[in-house]
């Protein structure tokens, strides 16, 4: 009988140790579900990072998501290792970006000693990245520059959809 209660009270202790996660940090407000999805013309754009940035308050948080292959992001409120799916109330603007992927250039062996050949290979990098780049047009890079807004309102799931091919 003592063994069953002692199983008993380690177990509930066990539950409540492992169902307890990291709670929300002080200072973020509520979150509700955004998705924003990121097309070019008829085609889905997959892999590009959506930033959305408070126009009024600040906060110590981060406001984003990653879109998938049918270029719908879902978006994601983070404070250090601490996540959660939704943004807060209110108007952001948004910027996008996409990591390009390349094939590097061939690093010169001699790239710590040789100045010339340091340059030349980050010059050939440079140019590649920049080419691989272009499935963002520029002025939506930046959060003052793209006009960009969405507003998220509370109680409601917010979705937008944002054709970029009109900003080339």
């Amino acid at each position: 009988m003592k063994y069953g209660k002692t199983l008993l009270i380690l177990a509930a202790c066990l539950v409540f140790c492992f169902g307890c996660g990291k709670g929300k940090p002080e200072g973020v407000p509520d979150l509700y579900p955004v998705s924003i999805t990121v097309t070019k013309g008829a085609t889905p754009v997959s892999e590009a990072n959506v930033f959305l940035v408070p126009t009024s308050a600040e906060g110590s948080w981060s406001v984003n998501g990653i879109t998938d292959a049918n270029g719908v992001a879902i978006i994601k409120t983070s404070q250090g290792d601490w996540k959660q799916s939704g943004a807060p109330e209110g108007e952001f603007s948004i910027y996008i970006t996409k990591l390009a992927k390349i094939d590097e250039p061939e690093k010169p062996a001699d790239i710590e000693t040789n100045e010339k050949a340091k340059q030349e290979y980050f010059a050939e990098r440079l140019k590649r990245l920049e080419a691989a780049n272009k499935e963002i047009p520029k002025v939506l890079t930046s959060a003052t520059t793209s006009g960009l807004k969405i507003t998220v309102a509370s109680g409601s799931e917010t979705k937008e959809t944002f054709d970029i091919s009109q900003y080339e």
